[in-house]
C-alpha cells in the first residue's frame, strides 16, 4: 500500500514577511555522533571559527553587534557554541566580517603527513569523504554544501529530508535563481500559487525573489540537489 502523507513538521525557520531572505536555523554535522552530541560539537566549532574571524579583524563584540544589529549576548552565545545561529544571522555576520560564508563550512582537511591520494583537497572537487553536512536544527533537514572552491557564483547543496521535514511552515523568498533535482523519494514544492509533486528524476526551477516552500510529507526519506545562482552567505 502507498505510504500516507504525514503532517509537515514545523522547523525553526522564522516566518518570512514582505519577501525577506530565508532564515533556517542549523549547525554543521560532524562524524557519527548522536544527534545531541553532534549538534553541540558542531556549534562549538562554528563558534570558534566566528570568534577567530572576529578577533583577526580586531572587532570587539560591541563593534560586531553594532554592525550586525544583533545583541552582544547573542553573539557571545554563538561564539561559545551555546546557541545555533540562523541562516539570516550567519549572513549578517559574514557581511559584517567581510567573508564568504563558505569558509565557515570548509571541507575536512587532509591528514598531515599522509601519502598523496585521489581525495586530496582540490579547488575542482568536493570529495564525499570530506564534505561537511549542515543540520537544520530540529527540522529533520540535512544540508550538505557540495560546491567546489573555484565556483565564484553558483552554489550547490545536497538536501536530505526526513519524513515530515520541510523548509518552513510558510513560503520563503531568496534572491538567487534555484534549480532542484530529485534523487530519491517524493518532494512537494510550492512556488507562488503552484504546487508540484516530484519524484526521482524530476527537476524544478524558478527565478529569484519568488515565494517557495518544499516538504517531504511521506514516510520515506527524500534526497534532492539544489543549485543556487549565487552564494547565499555573501
Amino acid at each position: 500500500m502507498p505510504s500516507k502523507p504525514k503532517a509537515a513538521a514545523v522547523p525553526t525557520s522564522s516566518v518570512i514577511a514582505g519577501h525577506e531572505p530565508e532564515t533556517e536555523t542549523f549547525a554543521p554535522v560532524t562524524g557519527d555522533l548522536p544527534e545531541d552530541d553532534s549538534a553541540q560539537a558542531s556549534d562549538r566549532e562554528l563558534g570558534m571559527r566566528l570568534r577567530a574571524m572576529r578577533t583577526e579583524r580586531k572587532f570587539t563584540l560591541k563593534a560586531l553587534a553594532a554592525r550586525t544589529h544583533m545583541s552582544i549576548g547573542m553573539l557571545s552565545q554563538i561564539e561559545r557554541g551555546v546557541s545555533s545561529p540562523s541562516m539570516r544571522s550567519l549572513r549578517q555576520l559574514c557581511h559584517a566580517l567581510g567573508v564568504d560564508g563558505a569558509a565557515l563550512f570548509a571541507s575536512a582537511p587532509a591528514e598531515a603527513g599522509g601519502a598523496p591520494s585521489a581525495t586530496e583537497p582540490s579547488e575542482f572537487v568536493v570529495w564525499a569523504s570530506q564534505r561537511k553536512p549542515l543540520r537544520l536544527a530540529g527540522s529533520g533537514v540535512t544540508k550538505s554544501r557540495i560546491t567546489p572552491a573555484n565556483c565564484a557564483s553558483l552554489e550547490a547543496f545536497l538536501m536530505e529530508l526526513a519524513p515530515g521535514a520541510s523548509s518552513d511552515a510558510n513560503l520563503l523568498v531568496a534572491s538567487g535563481d534555484k534549480v532542484g533535482y530529485v534523487l530519491s523519494g517524493k518532494l512537494r514544492v510550492h512556488i507562488d500559487d503552484t504546487t508540484l509533486l516530484l519524484g526521482p528524476g524530476d527537476t524544478y526551477g524558478f527565478t529569484g525573489n519568488r515565494p517557495y516552500r518544499w516538504e517531504n510529507a511521506w514516510d520515506d526519506t527524500t534526497v534532492f540537489m539544489v543549485v543556487n545562482s549565487n552564494h547565499f552567505y555573501v
